[in-house]
């Protein structure tokens, strides 16, 4: 649910002396769009490629020896192996690949984060741009407080990254075990919440729901779930009510959570579609909790609420949620 880390593009570097024939062969066989790099960078995936096109043959290649930038949403060794399958080798005569790279997300203070990775992996640090140019091998680590989730684009890379002289399975591997601690030195090692999220509907559409409240944390990448069960509250002294509780880590206070919560409970036009109550060492938070000065009823508390939130989503989460409400409604016909 918090997304810490994610996989760069691969990026791979042709010399030819027949650069039009071999762009030519990338663009309609791979249907590789030329680009330039910023574009390329922000359009990237863990199994997209970058390929840099140049006529010169060095060990190091700067980016002003680059003639064509090409994106592909393919992976550098099925570009590789279908070159030699299809006999087109004699376009290629050098080729490398330059070191893999980690995104990784930071909060609160990027460069403590950045301290102890220098001591933890004895990496070297530098400006991102140049690492690529100057090392073929090893794992390049660049940070962004954007949302991994999103694209994310040069501009939105922190000033410095880190090269590591490992290969980048062993990186990553090693960064995913110990991702809590790298989050935690960024934060000061604050104290986290132990939150517990219940929902509850009367029309007993659970799932519904709980979808589209992970669909939305998930992306605003603010915690992470340490269980769910179903349970029951007393809604009156003689009756109980069935409920569908989330244990929920977060570094954000209680107050925060309780904002998304309240702007998920009711619609644009009003209507209410789920209870969303929330609960920090067994004390309820209440919408009066969260109350703005300007703002009178819960209902339009909830209204800007849910416009904050949907001012974060990009338009792809924020159809989908949409989507998942219009089902909502629909099964109340």
């Amino acid at each position: 649910m918090l997304s810490i880390f994610r996989s760069g593009p691969k990026i791979m570097i042709l010399e030819s002396i027949y650069m039009k024939r071999l762009k030519s062969y990338l663009v309609e066989d791979f249907e590789a769009k030329e680009c330039e790099i910023n574009i390329a960078f922000e359009k990237s995936r863990e199994n997209t490629t970058i390929i840099f096109l140049t006529h010169r043959k060095k060990e190091i290649i700067k980016l002003e020896d680059i003639g064509d930038i090409l994106f592909l949403k393919n992976e550098a060794e099925r570009v590789l192996c279908t070159i030699i399958n299809d006999k087109k080798y004699n376009l290629v005569s050098y080729s490398r690949i330059a070191p893999r790279i980690i995104v990784m997300k930071t909060f609160g203070n990027t460069e403590k984060v950045i301290e102890q990775l220098l001591k933890d992996y004895n990496g070297n640090v530098g400006i991102f741009n140049e690492m690529l140019e100057n090392v073929n091998r090893g794992t390049v680590i660049t940070f962004t407080k954007s949302y991994l989730s999103d694209p994310v684009s040069l501009s939105q890379l922190h000033r410095k990254s880190i090269f590591i002289n490992e290969d980048y399975p062993i990186v990553m591997r090693q960064l995913k075990t110990h991702g809590l601690k790298y989050l935690n030195i960024g934060f000061d090692n604050k104290d986290w919440y132990e939150l517990t999220i219940k929902i509850y509907d009367s029309y007993g559409e659970y799932m519904l729901h709980y979808e589209r409240l992970i669909k939305i944390l998930e992306y605003l990448e603010i915690g992470f779930i340490l269980g769910e069960a179903w349970g029951k509250d007393a809604a009156t002294i003689f009756l109980s009510v069935g409920v569908y509780r989330i244990r929920f880590f977060t570094y954000y206070e209680p107050e925060y959570i309780k904002k998304i919560l309240l702007g998920l409970e009711y619609l644009d036009d009003g209507t209410r579609i789920v209870d969303l109550d929330l609960y920090h060492k067994k004390r309820k938070l209440y919408w009066i909790d969260v109350k703005k000065k300007d703002i009178e009823s819960k209902e339009d508390l909830s209204k800007f609420y849910r416009e904050e939130i949907f001012m974060k989503l990009n338009e792809k989460v924020k159809e989908e949620v949409l989507e998942m409400e219009k089902e909502i409604l629909d099964t109340r016909q």
